[in-house]
């Protein structure tokens, strides 16, 4: 599925839309350059189902753990690799354990092409790419 975001809160309620259909045991990969969009994205994904909690990047910390109320969603994992180089560093964070956990979704921040190597056969990719300067195309594929 394709779509054109023109703002920051649209580009937010397509993360809350996919997280609707969510049912756990998603493994989400984010791909873009900085600035596309990701981030925007994941915060409304999380916002489903933790309404008002203030989400930050983990871009120095590198994993957050969100623990999620809802029936088959209990904690959620954001990634953001951009600042690894080692797969070692990578594989420090914990991902390769609880990708597999499926009352979890995962959300593979910013550089999931860095995961290659580990990546479930079943995902979502999301591709985001910048048209303009308010605008962003957003690209989902179930794999």
């Amino acid at each position: 599925m394709k779509y054109i975001s023109e703002s920051y809160n649209q580009t937010r309620h397509l993360g809350r839309q996919l997280a609707a259909g969510c049912r756990g045991g998603e493994v989400l990969c984010l791909y873009g350059d900085l600035g596309s969009g990701k981030t925007t994205f994941i915060q409304g994904l999380i916002n489903f189902f933790l309404p008002g909690k203030r989400i930050l990047s983990p871009t120095f910390i590198i994993v957050r753990h969100y623990y999620a109320i809802h029936p088959s969603i209990k904690n959620i994992y954001h990634v953001d690799l951009y600042r690894t180089s080692k797969i070692e560093e990578i594989i420090d964070t914990g991902i390769s354990e609880f990708i597999q956990k499926p009352d979890n979704i995962i959300v593979a921040v910013e550089w999931a092409d860095k995961l290659a190597h580990i990546l479930p056969a079943r995902r979502i990719d999301v591709n985001f790419s910048i048209l303009s300067a308010n605008k962003r195309g957003i690209k989902i594929d179930r794999i």
